[in-house]
């Protein structure tokens, strides 16, 4: 169950730059990719611009405590995961915890084992409940429920082929897509009519043009690939 952590992404906010630089280590044995941030104002501007599946946060942090950052993001999504690590076991705080439907809330020193257990309740739970967001880096996010493209805020016209093109490469993310797959794909509507790879080619280069550098990668003889 864990290993299904290695298709999701971490945000982990920790003040003590010898704290989070080891837990980030230690976080990169589980996830695709580990995000931090030092303060409250840095863990929600991380959240935003990359969209995490998950959350680690402490609640003792500058600017914006852990409990006010989730509520903020809560208030974006309900869907992404939030663990929470405090050296207080303050019954209101708890109780003010409780309501932002956390996963787990840890109280330090980090308990290694628990934790690990808690990974594995992690992965279920990302998988009974499919990302709202994706992140597609660089501030570029694909919202699954709207099938939209945004960079930051903005929303970043597709035409319904690119859409479709998207979707299907971000479904397959990480692996080789055939000319065939895409072709079967988006012209289901037309089995009739005469597609060739050049169709999927342009399709390509113009959606290119409107994600992160190198995000699509062409595989010889292939086909194209979303990193």
């Amino acid at each position: 169950m864990r290993a299904l952590l290695k298709e999701h992404t971490i945000l982990y906010v920790e003040d003590e730059p010898d704290i989070r630089r080891e837990m980030c280590e230690y976080l990169q044995g589980y996830f695709r990719d580990v995000y931090s941030a030092a303060d409250g104002r840095e863990g929600l501007e991380m959240y935003r611009r990359h969209t995490p599946n998950a959350l680690l946060l402490d609640i003792d942090l500058p600017y914006m405590d852990g409990l006010e950052l989730a509520r903020k993001i809560r208030e974006e999504s309900k869907h992404v995961s939030i663990m929470m690590l405090t050296a207080y076991t303050d019954t209101q705080m708890l109780l003010d915890a409780a309501e932002l439907k956390l996963l787990k809330y840890f109280v330090k020193p980090l308990d290694l084992p628990l934790f690990k257990e808690t990974l594995d309740r992690l992965a279920k739970e990302l998988m009974e409940n499919a990302p709202e967001q994706i992140c597609l880096g660089e501030g570029y996010r694909w919202d699954t429920n709207a099938q939209k493209l945004y960079y930051k805020a903005s929303a970043i016209s597709l035409t319904t082929r690119e859409k479709q093109l998207l979707s299907l490469l971000i479904k397959r993310r990480n692996k080789s897509l055939a000319f065939e797959d895409i072709m079967a794909h988006l012209w289901a509507d037309e089995m009739d009519r005469e597609v060739s790879v050049n169709c999927v080619k342009n399709i390509v280069s113009d959606l290119r043009k409107k994600l992160p550098k190198e995000s699509i990668k062409s595989v010889y003889g292939k086909g194209y690939m979303l990193q």
